[in-house]
């Protein structure tokens, strides 16, 4: 994202053969990426991964995105200033560094996308005169990208351009909109064409300028490849989410209905996946109306089967792009309650491909020939000192203590827990025994927690009725701290003990049968 205001958008590494990822689908892999977070302004800062006022990523800072509840690390990544000479060559260090930051998020089971974010000359310009050039700088970086991670399983997701556009303009033209088109396709062939693992990775191909309205949607060709997902932003509604001198309450649902309905219309009912790579709210000090919108942001984009990725830049101060939410240098979220919101409205999410679950990475141990030299991870944990960086054609700019950039999108809010634990943060269930209100049989209830971000949790309530009839239940159960949310269920909670019993349409048991319709979330 770019500090320009925009009027639109509002370790190792899994090493393994392509038999062995097993048959998977587009829809397998992003159904499982629900949410996601955005490393902004780090490996995409033009002058340097700490140019913009960041320290350089750890594994302890992803380890913290992975235990606030995120399934998806999306690493922008810039690349011209280490690329050099007619063939575009990438530096070897730079690579080693990437591969590195890859290596923290699939450490920690984790979906990642890697892509090509700022452009530091006007070389991707959408143009009829520019294509051949833009075409030819492209397919040489994913070429070398490409055949770098080509033998990493499906956690691993290629995004091939970022916001790609002439200038600033973020609206387009049927020229600039066709080669856009083409050079998503120039990518997708020359990432096929390195073999390997490649052959079926996903990828994500953007809109013009990742724009997500009718005009670039309507004008946007889906390769004939069942492994894409479309790439879209959305900094909405504009005047709340990205204007800094806009409106601090969030009263525009609108907007987001129709957001969501238009994508789910283009592309998700046609079968073809969308992921939403970066949106977000400034902050105008109006944390409430950022926990409404979030919630409605995340809930909306959950009905429609579409995953989101928050973006953060570590920016809590300045005149614009204030999308800060982990602390890089504390490992503490700015606005727990922010990220407890993205929870809740992720437990409204009922798609999930085991065959692609990510937790399967994080048992994965490695042995990549090709990740054996690995970039030193130079990361100090408090380091704001903050280089001014010279104002580039993509209109990135480098934070200052007033004012942190956004590189490409500027967006990210959600802030994170305590880390204080409970008995209960470290069990993933609970289970006790639950009245039935005919006094025959048995009914059990018991919980699986399914996102856990240590000052809360959200889970799923199975209940199993094991007599031989029918029972009308109601439940009592133990749990761990104070639930604020409970669907499909009708509860009290008094201490620890929640009283819970069916919605009407569910407050029946049949003989033998089990149930998993309930689900909560609780903070600590």
């Amino acid at each position: 994202m770019h500090n320009t205001i925009k009027t639109f958008l509002a370790a190792g590494a899994i090493f393994l053969s392509i038999s062995s990822q097993g048959a998977t689908t587009a829809f397998n892999i992003t159904d499982n990426m629900m949410p996601g977070w955005n490393l902004g302004n780090s490996l995409d800062a033009l002058g340097g991964e700490t140019n913009w006022g960041n320290p350089a990523t750890t594994q302890a800072m992803i380890d913290a995105v992975k235990k606030a509840g995120f399934k998806t690390l999306r690493v922008p990544v810039s690349w011209d200033e280490y690329a050099s000479g007619s063939a575009y060559t990438i530096s070897s260090a730079r690579l080693d560094r990437v591969e590195q930051v890859i290596n923290y998020g699939l450490n920690d089971g984790l979906y990642v996308i890697v892509n090509v974010h700022h452009t530091s000359s006007s070389w991707e310009y959408p143009t009829t005169a520019n294509e051949a050039t833009a075409k030819a700088r492209l397919q040489a970086y994913w070429q070398q990208i490409a055949t770098r991670f080509k033998a990493y399983d499906n956690h691993l997701i290629f995004e091939v351009m970022n916001e790609p556009r002439y200038g600033d303009d973020w609206w387009g033209t049927s020229e600039y909109l066709s080669v856009i088109n083409d050079l998503n396709a120039a990518a997708l062939s020359t990432i096929r064409a390195t073999g390997g693992n490649n052959a079926s990775r996903l990828v994500m191909l953007p809109t013009y300028a990742a724009a997500p309205y009718d005009y670039q949607v309507n004008a946007f060709t889906v390769p004939s490849d069942s492994m894409v997902a479309v790439s879209v932003h959305a900094y909405l509604p504009y005047d709340f989410a990205l204007n800094q001198s806009g409106t601090s309450s969030f009263t525009d649902t609108a907007t987001l209905d129709s957001l969501f309905s238009r994508l789910q219309t283009a592309f998700v009912a046609k079968g073809v996946p969308v992921v939403l790579g970066e949106w977000g709210a400034t902050s105008k000090s109006n944390t409430a109306e950022r926990v409404k919108h979030a919630l409605y942001f995340v809930k909306g984009a959950a009905k429609v089967r579409i995953p989101v990725i928050l973006w953060d830049n570590n920016a809590f101060s300045g005149s614009s792009d204030i999308f800060g939410q982990l602390n890089r240098s504390t490992l503490a979220w700015g606005f727990p309650d922010i990220i407890t919101a993205i929870q809740q409205g992720t437990a409204s999410w009922t798609y999930s491909s085991s065959s692609s679950s990510s937790s399967s990475a994080a048992s994965s141990s490695v042995s990549s020939a090709s990740s054996s030299s690995k970039a030193s991870s130079s990361a100090s944990s408090a380091s704001s000192s903050k280089a001014s960086s010279s104002s580039s054609s993509s209109s990135s700019k480098a934070s200052s203590s007033s004012s942190s950039s956004k590189a490409s999108s500027s967006a990210a809010s959600s802030s994170k827990a305590s880390s204080s634990s409970s008995s209960a943060a470290s069990s993933s269930s609970s289970s006790s025994k639950a009245s039935s209100s005919t006094g025959s049989g048995s009914v059990t209830a018991s919980y699986k927690i399914n996102n856990d971000w240590t000052s809360g949790y959200c889970a799923v309530v199975t209940l199993t009725n094991s007599s031989a009839s029918a029972v009308t239940w109601v439940a009592n159960m133990a749990v761990s701290g104070t639930i604020n949310q409970m669907w499909n269920a009708n509860w009290t909670q008094s201490g620890s003990t929640v009283s819970f019993s069916g919605a009407g349409w569910n407050a029946s048991l049949a003989a033998g049968a089990s149930s998993s319709d309930i689900g909560f979330c609780a903070t600590r």
